[in-house]
C-alpha cells in the first residue's frame, strides 16, 4: 500500500510554515522522500475487523460560497456581514481520514486543497484564492466520526464533525488550519491561517466495487465514478500580519466530480493515488 498523497502534501505545506505561497515547496523533496519510505513500510492492507474504517481520495473537486463577519456572535446567527455570500472558486480537494484502523495508519483526520498535483507546478489550485486545509495529524479536535458501504457495496460514505482545529504560534505537526481570506488582501500564506471553531464535513464516494475480507471489513477495489458531499463550518482567521483578514469567515464549500488534476492524470510525482474506502459496516 502506498502512502497517501494528502498526508505527504500537507507535510510539504507545513514544514516552511506556512510563511510563503503554497507554490513554496522547493527544497522539501528530500524530507519527503524520508517521510514517504516510513509511511510505506507503516502502511499495509486492512484487514482487520471491528468498527474501524479509513477513506483517502485525492480525486474531486469543490466550490462553495463564504460570509465574514466581525463577531462570532453575527456569525452564528448570519447577521451583519462585512462581506457576504461570496463565491469560492472551484478547486480541487484531497480527504485522508483514518479512524481505528492502525493496521493501515495512524487516526487521521483530514481534508485539503489538493495544492500539490503535478508537484504544484501550473497547478490552479496551487493559491491562497480558495485554500482551505482542516489538518488534524493526531485527529484529537474531532467530536464524532463514522463511514459505512451501502449495502451493495458501490457507495462509501464517510463523515466527520470536531472543533477548534487551529494553528498553533509555535511549530507544531499536530495541527494546521488555514482557510482563504475572502475579501482580504493577497498575502503569503499567514494571511490564511487560524481556527476551525466549528466543522464538518461529509464524502459521498459512487460507483465503487467493495469486496469482504475473511474478517468482515469491505475495502473498494476500484476508484469511484462519482463524488458529492461538503466541507462547512466557522473558521476564524487569526493572521498578525494581515489584521484586515481577521474576521469569522462562514464557509460552506461542496464536493463535486470536477478535478483538475484527475483530469489530467496528475498527482504527486507521478499519477493519482487510488481511492482508498474500507469499513467494517454496511448501511
Amino acid at each position: 500500500m502506498r502512502y497517501s498523497a494528502a498526508i505527504i502534501a500537507t507535510v510539504l505545506l507545513t514544514s516552511a510554515g506556512c510563511t510563503t505561497e503554497p507554490t513554496g515547496i522547493a527544497g522539501n523533496e528530500a524530507a519527503v522522500a524520508r517521510q514517504s519510505t516510513v509511511f510505506q513500510s507503516q502502511r499495509q492492507s486492512a484487514s482487520a475487523g471491528g468498527d474501524h474504517f479509513y477513506a483517502s481520495s485525492e480525486r474531486f473537486g469543490y466550490t462553495g460560497r463564504v460570509s465574514v463577519y466581525d463577531t462570532w456572535a453575527d456569525a452564528k446567527s448570519g447577521r451583519n456581514a462585512r462581506c457576504s455570500d461570496v463565491m469560492w472558486p472551484q478547486r480541487d480537494g484531497a480527504v485522508f481520514v483514518v479512524r481505528n484502523a492502525p493496521e493501515y495508519y495512524i487516526d487521521n483526520n483530514v481534508v485539503l486543497t489538493n495544492w500539490f498535483a503535478n508537484n504544484g507546478n501550473a497547478n490552479p489550485s496551487n493559491v491562497n484564492e480558495g485554500f482551505a486545509q482542516m489538518y488534524d495529524e493526531n485527529a484529537d479536535t474531532w467530536q464524532n466520526q463514522s463511514a459505512w458501504w451501502s449495502k451493495d457495496l458501490e457507495t462509501f460514505t464517510v463523515t466527520v464533525k470536531g472543533r477548534n482545529a487551529t494553528y498553533p504560534s509555535r511549530e507544531d505537526p499536530q495541527d494546521y488550519a488555514r482557510l482563504w481570506n475572502a475579501c482580504g488582501q493577497p498575502g503569503s500564506g499567514e494571511v490564511t491561517k487560524g481556527t476551525f471553531l466549528t466543522y464538518d464535513y461529509e464524502l459521498v464516494a459512487i460507483g465503487l466495487a467493495g469486496v469482504e475480507n475473511p474478517k468482515g471489513f469491505y475495502r473498494n477495489t476500484k476508484n469511484a465514478t462519482d463524488y458529492s458531499g461538503h466541507f462547512r463550518g466557522i473558521f476564524r482567521n487569526e493572521s498578525t500580519t494581515s489584521p484586515t483578514s481577521n474576521g469569522y469567515f462562514v464557509f460552506d464549500l461542496t464536493f463535486n466530480n470536477i478535478s483538475w488534476a484527475a483530469a489530467r492524470n496528475l498527482g504527486w510525482q507521478g499519477p493519482p493515488l487510488p481511492d482508498e474506502f474500507g469499513s467494517s459496516k454496511k448501511r
